[in-house]
């Protein structure tokens, strides 16, 4: 079992899920399917720096990624996670190429630092460094004030603000269309080294940088949504706020979504969520104004006990706050099992939910008749959807629409 699948396991366990229901244990199950990589919407198998290894396993849920890179293998558990990883590989080959183009070399040696033995130490010249980078004294304080009060929460180095390469970090990651608070190691070393040489090396190496052909050309991006927190895009966010002050923000529109006090530090405490998908996840919820218990929400989120959990709430708080605008009808939010679940007017209990191959297999149906129970539980005889990004298997769905689900498959968002 995944780790996807042992988490929402757990989020079970209060329902007294822990065997398979008498029910479920006189169904007939499938073995969860494999694909082609290649014909996978929205995975491009192969690129400068990785190849998808193919079949693609399945868990009755979420497709189980291996990419191979010079790297080391990256596993991901779902499309959602596995787009991210293509993304940053992506942006990886390109970073690559920047450090070992002659542009980037001429930039250094005409910011007085020797190509050939430069390391991405942070502090080789601190004093010219910090004379150059502390502008805008206002901001300054603005920043040191969110440093202090989120204390122990954000990712943001103190001593890396100060000296400017954390704004250079996030200046270059915005570029090129991803998490500046990247998990995935390699890509964080490479934005590490490349951004304490622009703050090292000043505007010279900045400019090389960030005028690098082919930055342009990435479609897909890690930070882009239709969703605003506090009126400001997650792409400057990302660019121009440090973590500390994007967690006051954060803290903010919980506060003001009515999320109590010690629900929202427990939230913002949680490393598994970057401070980028914490404004993306906030901001989503923060855009269904007329949905009420916008709190169960964060809840359930506060639970993700893993990276690949966190980005599955990030996108299914995303792809909820999409369904809201295309159909205005729904009152409020519950949680079915610790899953979300928005709740219309008539009653229907409706989510949508980065999964990518919904088959039938005895995990996946004790999941789903333990949301069935919790649902006839809240409002007797009522019916719901499962709104899903990927594709169900036919079982699956007549399985489903016998308990009172309706599968919708390969929803936008």
């Amino acid at each position: 079992m995944t780790a996807f699948a042992n988490w929402l396991a757990r989020l079970l366990m209060p329902l007294g899920v822990v065997v398979l229901p008498v029910a479920a244990l006189a169904q007939s199950f499938e073995a969860p399917p494999s694909f082609n990589a290649a014909h996978i919407r929205g995975i491009a198998p192969t690129g400068e720096n990785y190849t998808v290894r193919s079949p693609v396993p399945s868990d009755g849920l979420m497709r189980l990624y291996d990419i191979e890179t010079p790297y080391g293998g990256v596993a991901a558990q779902g499309d959602a996670v596995a787009q991210m990883r293509i993304n940053e590989l992506r942006a990886l080959a390109l970073l690559e190429k920047v450090s070992s183009s002659n542009t980037f070399a001429k930039s250094l040696a005409n910011a007085g630092l020797n190509p050939l033995k430069y390391t991405g130490r942070l502090i080789t010249n601190p004093i010219g460094t910090i004379k150059g980078t502390l502008s805008g004294i206002g901001g300054m304080f603005d920043r040191i004030g969110s440093g202090l009060h989120n204390a122990g929460k954000t990712q943001d180095s103190a001593l890396g603000s100060l000296l400017g390469v954390t704004s250079e970090r996030r200046n270059l990651a915005a570029t090129y269309g991803v998490d500046p608070y990247t998990d995935f190691p390699p890509l964080d070393a490479k934005l590490k080294q490349l951004s304490e040489a622009a703050a090292l090396g000043g505007l010279a190496v900045t400019g090389a940088l960030i005028a690098v052909p082919g930055a342009a050309g990435i479609v897909a991006t890690n930070l882009s949504t239709a969703n605003r927190l506090n009126d400001i895009s997650i792409q400057d966010l990302a660019r121009q706020y440090t973590a500390a002050q994007i967690l006051d923000l954060n803290r903010k529109k919980l506060t003001e979504m009515g999320v109590p006090q010690e629900l929202t530090e427990s939230l913002l405490a949680n490393r598994n969520y970057t401070p980028i998908d914490m404004a993306a996840m906030v901001a989503a919820i923060d855009a269904m104004k007329t949905v009420r218990g916008r709190a169960v929400f964060f809840d359930a989120a506060a639970a993700a006990d893993e990276r690949s959990n966190a980005y599955f709430m990030r996108r299914q708080a995303e792809l909820l706050a999409v369904e809201y605008k295309r159909h205005r009808g729904y009152e409020h939010i519950a949680t079915l099992g610790g899953l979300p679940f928005l709740v219309a007017k008539d009653g229907r209990f409706v989510t949508v939910a980065p999964i990518d191959a919904l088959s039938w297999t005895q995990q996946s149906a004790a999941r789903f008749e333990a949301f069935t129970k919790a649902r006839s539980q809240l409002v007797a005889k009522s019916t719901g959807e499962i709104r899903i990004t990927g594709e169900a298997t036919a079982l699956a769905k007549r399985k489903l629409k016998a308990l009172g689900w309706t599968v919708v498959e390969r929803q936008p968002g």
